[in-house]
């Protein structure tokens, strides 16, 4: 059982995987559950790669219904995204707070339009981490020399660790 609560910034830091990472993840989809929207887990958490555990779930919205979703978020108790530069509000996040067999885990509800090139990136991404050891070897080990370099505010490890992603993105996927 999930139970949300209020959202905790803290600093970045490098945690081992753990399958309750997955757990999590289902208990606040099927929390969310909802006709109108699809939900995927994505992100570091749902293919096996240490780092902050936090969860990124993304929220799929139907083409015009972006508001809506973003409503329907926002009457669970999600809040806007903790970030001194946020998503832009075409692509938000929303964070929450979310209590699991007693533990606390954050949650990052990112809002993104069914079957855009946004979905299909975070789907191409994580189906291939999921079948290549060595590049999450590799991301994990990019996440360290994050830390290592003392990049422990959520928004400078993430913009730090962007350039990795983003050239493995480049590689993997579709040339459009």
């Amino acid at each position: 059982m999930i139970q949300f609560c209020s959202y905790e910034l803290v600093p970045a830091n490098f945690n081992a995987w753990r399958s309750v990472y997955l757990d999590v993840a289902k208990a606040v989809i099927a929390q969310l559950a909802d006709p109108r929207f699809e939900f995927i887990h994505f992100g570091s958490s749902s293919f096996k790669v240490a780092g902050k555990g936090i969860i990124d779930i993304s929220i799929l919205y139907q083409q015009g219904q972006r508001e809506q979703a973003i409503a329907y978020l926002e009457s669970f108790g999600f809040a806007p995204q903790h970030s001194d530069n946020p998503f832009p509000d075409t692509r938000p996040r929303k964070d929450i707070g979310a209590l699991f067999n007693g533990e606390k885990f954050n949650i990052h509800a990112h809002v993104i339009e069914l079957k855009s090139k946004e979905h299909q990136k975070q789907l191409t991404y994580k189906e291939h981490m999921l079948a290549n050891p060595q590049d999450r070897a590799a991301y994990e080990a990019q996440k360290k020399a994050v830390l290592a370099a003392g990049k422990h505010h959520q928004d400078d490890y993430g913009k730090a660790k962007s350039p990795f992603v983003k050239d493995l993105l480049s590689r993997i996927s579709p040339q459009t």
